[in-house]
C-alpha cells in the first residue's frame, strides 16, 4: 500500500507526463505594486528635494512660492469638494423626487384598478 507522499508524486508524475496534454504550469511570482508605488514616490520626493536644493530662487522666496501653491492648491480642493457635494445633493433631490413621482403614479394606477374591480 502507498502512502500519501507517494500517491502525490505519482499525482504529479502523472501530471507532468509526455501523454498528459495539459502539462502542469508554473505559476509567475505577482508583482509587488505597492513596493514600486513606495520607490515611486521615495524618487519624487528625492527629486523635489533636490529642485528645492539647487532652485535659482533664495530661501525665502521659494518658500513664499512654496506656500503660495500650497495655498492655491487647497482652494481648488475646496473648491472641488463644495462642488461634489452640491452635485450629490442634487442628484438626491432628483432621485427622490422620482422615486415619489413613481409611488404617486402606482398608488393611482392602484386605485383605478380597484374602481374597476368594484
Amino acid at each position: 500500500m502507498k502512502n500519501r507522499r507517494e500517491s502525490m508524486d505519482d499525482l504529479s508524475d502523472a501530471r507532468n507526463g509526455a501523454d498528459n496534454p495539459y502539462p502542469a504550469q508554473t505559476e509567475e511570482p505577482v508583482s509587488d505594486k505597492g513596493r514600486e508605488f513606495a520607490s515611486l514616490l521615495v524618487g519624487f520626493g528625492v527629486g523635489v528635494g533636490l529642485a528645492i536644493l539647487f532652485a535659482p530662487q533664495s530661501g525665502d522666496e521659494t518658500r513664499e512660492w512654496i506656500s503660495a501653491n500650497v495655498e492655491d492648491g487647497f482652494r481648488q480642493v475646496r473648491r472641488r469638494g463644495r462642488r461634489f457635494i452640491f452635485e450629490a445633493q442634487d442628484l438626491l433631490d432628483r432621485g427622490e423626487h422620482t422615486v415619489s413621482r413613481a409611488l404617486r403614479t402606482g398608488k393611482n394606477v392602484l386605485e383605478s384598478v380597484a374602481d374597476k374591480l368594484d
